[in-house]
């Protein structure tokens, strides 16, 4: 047997295993708070968007475009310069114009989900308030 065909199947060998180990994802859809698994959400309450993370990213990569492009300053022309310079602010502006925008989108998001917490507790308070009877 060849050395690249035995390091293949070790390498599936591994891939398989490692595959084992992970448990699946379990969805319950029980509208209580307390059944929810660590790190889901609750099924009835409200779901992140990916619009915020999207756009947290976009905002990452023109800022980084954008330095880029400022350090390209350094070793050009005088003349070329203030065209360079002019277009790596504006990515870097347009970068932290996205990044606002992702802000605001999470701190709605985190609004929501604080305020469908605050209700359950409200409700969990209620049902606390006015024990039942206990069964014997």
């Amino acid at each position: 047997m060849r050395f690249p065909e035995s390091l293949k199947n070790i390498l599936k060998t591994v891939t398989v295993q490692r595959e084992d180990k992970h448990s699946p994802i379990i969805r319950n859809d029980d509208p209580d708070v307390h059944y929810t698994p660590p790190g889901q959400y609750p099924a009835s309450g409200p779901k992140p968007s990916k619009v915020g993370v999207l756009f947290y990213y976009m905002s990452l990569c023109l800022c980084i475009v954008g330095l880029l492009f400022l350090t390209k300053t350094t070793y050009v022309y005088d003349e070329d310069k203030p065209d360079i310079l002019m277009m790596s602010s504006i990515l870097i502006a347009v970068g932290f114009f996205f990044l606002g925008i992702s802000n605001t989108i999470e701190n709605r998001e985190r609004r929501k989900l604080i305020s469908y917490l605050e209700g359950k507790i409200e409700e969990l308070m209620s049902q606390n308030r006015n024990p039942r009877p206990l069964d014997s």
